[in-house]
């Protein structure tokens, strides 16, 4: 994942100058591991270079928020704006995964089988004609 920076950033006592180009990956726990290492999020000024980078921008931050939203976010040309916001947005409302449908029996349960008549028989009908 790449962001640059499109204005400082003061990161404690220092300052990262705008133009920076900052390089992530996901860690073996799982975590976001920035180089520089720094703490995220990073911040709204960061423009995503890459597809990875953006859905992580859009995880960071919530969509609806008026100061901090989406609508602040800043992707590079060339990066579908759209897909981007659909996969966050999907991947927020099913963190551990879309759950799976639990298994239907063969038949609707409205509707029901009678039971086999012994052999010989036949089924009267109640409908007349």
């Amino acid at each position: 994942m790449k962001w640059q920076l499109a204005g400082d950033w003061p990161v404690g006592p220092a300052v990262i100058p705008a133009g920076t180009v900052l390089t992530g990956d996901v860690g073996p726990d799982g975590e976001l591991v920035v180089s520089p290492p720094l703490t995220a999020p990073l911040p709204l000024n960061a423009v995503a270079l890459d597809e990875e980078a953006a859905l992580q921008m859009a995880m960071w931050y919530e969509e609806s928020a008026t100061i901090g939203g989406w609508h602040h976010l800043h992707f590079a040309p060339g990066i579908d704006r759209d897909k981007i916001l659909a996969q966050a947005r999907h991947k927020k409302k099913w963190p551990n995964g879309e759950p799976v449908p639990q298994a239907e029996s063969g038949a609707p349960s409205s509707v029901t089988t009678p039971a086999p008549l012994p052999a010989g028989k036949k089924r009267s009908s109640s409908a007349k004609g």
